[in-house]
């Protein structure tokens, strides 16, 4: 007891360490158990922004995306006003002959084709094109006619239905119409190709058979398709088509002039050129009559001129363009039939790439859809 009265001043020091100690250690004690409880605080939120932003991931940039697709279909739908302006001119609708065929029963078809003959054969006669079997004569020998004669048996392609025709369906029979049509054009823009000084002969024009019937009676006039398979237009499903191919042989500039003709509908879809080599081409050259005068004896001094006039045969294959196989409607329903679409931007699309016309359509469609 001395001791402790002897040393108050110490006692009371021990003694306030003590109670401070005390109350440290229930402090400690205290905030060791929150800070546990808030570290584990901690790491639940973290582990809830973790799984929100594993949820969100998809979706960041989503605006930028969102942008830039507007930016694609913006392009896609002027490249789609560019394709349909494109088959558009293909298919030249307002001087296409299919386009604006009109129906006709069988055997007006057949009438048609009767005149055609005697109609192609008078312009041919006219028009310095000669036809297969014809002799052209000189236009320097005056006694001798100068203007070709076709023979008859030349068909223009129809060799099979002079004189008979067959009990063709009513959709033969109107394609059949069609391709006559067609090659009365290029009867045509052969006749303009040539002249007085430049003679074309015509070989042969053959053209695909457009049925079971005319498959049957077309003979030698058939078209092969199956070498030009890679070639054609329509093997790739976008348009239909009538093609033919053919044949003369002539000068270059007759070569020239009918494939400048060739406008859309008429597509060319190959070209051949070989030189003519056979014995009676000559008679395509005016005053070839096969005579020498006096005065054409050749000096043996007189230089041969190197560049002579030469003929070639020519070979033709053309598709003309019947029908667009685009079924733009159909597509659409078929595309958008099973998505989420999103109204403003289709009406925005279809507007812009000049497919106004299907907006109500289309998107009643989705409507219908959406509520079925």
């Amino acid at each position: 007891m001395n001791f402790i009265k002897n040393n108050i001043t110490l006692m009371s020091v021990l003694l306030l360490s003590a109670i401070i100690f005390i109350c440290l250690s229930v402090f400690s004690s205290s905030y060791s158990t929150d800070n546990k409880q808030l570290i584990s605080d901690i790491e639940n939120t973290q582990e809830e922004i973790n799984d929100h932003r594993n949820e969100i991931s998809p979706y960041i940039g989503l605006e930028f995306e969102l942008d830039k697709a507007r930016e694609d279909l913006e392009k896609l739908a002027l490249l789609e006003r560019e394709q349909n302006r494109l088959w558009n001119s293909v298919l030249f609708e307002e001087n296409n002959l299919s386009e604006n065929w009109k129906n006709k029963d069988s055997e007006s078809v057949n009438s048609t084709l009767i005149r055609q003959f005697s109609q192609l054969r008078n312009l041919c006669k006219e028009k310095y094109v000669i036809l297969p079997g014809q002799n052209n004569s000189s236009p320097s020998a005056p006694f001798l006619e100068n203007t070709p004669r076709p023979t008859s048996e030349f068909g223009f392609g129809f060799r099979a239905y002079d004189g008979n025709w067959p009990n063709f369906s009513e959709e033969e029979s109107q394609k059949l119409g069609i391709q006559m049509a067609i090659i009365k054009q290029i009867v045509e823009y052969l006749s303009k190709s040539a002249t007085a000084n430049h003679p074309l002969s015509l070989v042969r024009i053959l053209r695909e058979s457009v049925g079971p019937i005319d498959e049957r009676n077309i003979g030698v006039d058939k078209l092969d398709l199956s070498q030009y398979n890679k070639k054609l237009l329509k093997t790739h499903k976008i348009v239909d088509s009538m093609c033919f191919e053919i044949t003369f042989i002539g000068k270059t500039s007759n070569a020239r002039t009918f494939m400048n003709q060739l406008t859309p509908p008429y597509l060319l879809r190959d070209f051949f050129a070989n030189r003519d080599t056979s014995n009676n081409s000559s008679s395509l050259l005016p005053g070839a009559n096969g005579f020498t005068s006096p005065n054409s004896a050749i000096d043996e001094n007189t230089e041969v001129p190197i560049v002579q006039e030469v003929k070639s045969k020519y070979v033709f294959l053309v598709e003309y363009i019947t029908e667009l196989e685009r079924d733009h409607e159909k597509f659409f329903k078929d595309t958008l039939n099973h998505d989420s679409v999103d109204l403003e931007s289709l009406k925005s699309f279809l507007e812009k790439s000049g497919h106004s016309k299907m907006v109500d359509h289309l998107i009643q469609f989705i409507k219908d859809r959406d509520d079925s």
